[in-house]
């Protein structure tokens, strides 16, 4: 996968760059950092309050990659010949400043780094655990929960056993694009148009990120290996998101009356500012 990826860098390098950057700033909307806030906060204020601090947050970190990457061209040269770029995380802290302030340094890295995958993954693992147990188990009680977290940690255990070899840069990537693909259709029409539907939300979120999916899922086996169809499935977000978009806006169009009743009220309420939404509800 990591040579078939860059091939695809290769072969159409503005595209993949574009589709990576279209990805990564959609598909935020869909990660469990931001997520999970709606599961673990009080009330809606602080859901909402929660949430537009993670953003904050998430928008901070992502300055940063381009430093590290600056800071790594300056110092590790040689690793982004090499093809190792990645090593770079772990090499600069030693290129830098050395001694025992690297190793300790280095470690922190390390540990962070760790620590993110496990938040991310309980995260996650919450978020999927929560729509299960509300949608699809025939009960709401801690049992259905604890099997609900069973059913969401499964899935993608298996399917690490099929794809083991993937470059975690890589599987990020492809992963936000389906996120970009079916979340944020849903989140933006969601919030922002009163005319979306039931229907319209959820073929939509099928095709957009099934597309995405399916994307994937063929540049995880390595086909095709070259050219320019290769790139259109390796970064599918610049032609996924618009599909999903579309697809939502055409079938809510094509049923008019599956709009659910209060929809006007309910998206002015998510608008009015905190304090007028106290004095309209008082």
């Amino acid at each position: 996968m990591s040579t078939s990826a860059a091939t695809g860098r290769e072969a159409r390098p503005l595209y993949a760059t574009y589709g990576l950057i279209l990805a990564t700033f959609l598909g935020t909307m869909g990660l469990p950092h931001v997520v999970v806030r709606f599961y673990t906060s009080p009330h809606g204020v602080a859901a909402r309050r929660t949430t537009v601090a993670v953003l904050g947050l998430v928008g901070a970190f992502y300055l940063l990659p381009p430093v590290y990457g600056a800071l790594g061209r300056l110092y590790a040269p040689e690793l982004a010949l090499s093809g190792n770029a990645d090593a770079a995380v772990l090499l600069l802290p030693g290129r830098m400043i050395g001694g025992p302030g690297a190793d300790l340094l280095g470690a922190l890295v390390a540990g962070g780094a760790f620590a993110a995958f496990l938040s991310t993954a309980s995260g996650l693992t919450m978020a999927v655990a929560g729509v299960l147990t509300q949608d699809v188990l025939p009960s709401r009680g801690v049992r259905h929960f604890r099997l609900g977290t069973l059913l969401a940690m499964a899935v993608p255990l298996a399917a690490s056993m099929l794809v083991g070899g993937l470059p975690v840069a890589d599987a990020v990537g492809l992963a936000f694009a389906v996120s970009a693909s079916s979340f944020c259709p849903l989140l933006v029409l969601g919030i922002w148009w009163r005319r979306l539907t039931p229907p319209g939300a959820a073929v939509g979120m099928l095709i957009g990120g099934g597309s995405a999916f399916a994307a994937v899922a063929a540049t995880m086996a390595g086909r095709p290996g070259t050219g320019t169809l290769h790139a259109l499935l390796a970064w599918p977000a610049l032609w996924s998101v618009p599909l999903g978009f579309l697809t939502m806006v055409l079938v809510s169009l094509a049923t008019p009356g599956r709009v659910p009743a209060g929809t006007a009220a309910i998206l002015a309420r998510f608008h009015l500012p905190e304090e007028l939404r106290a004095e309209v509800t008082a």
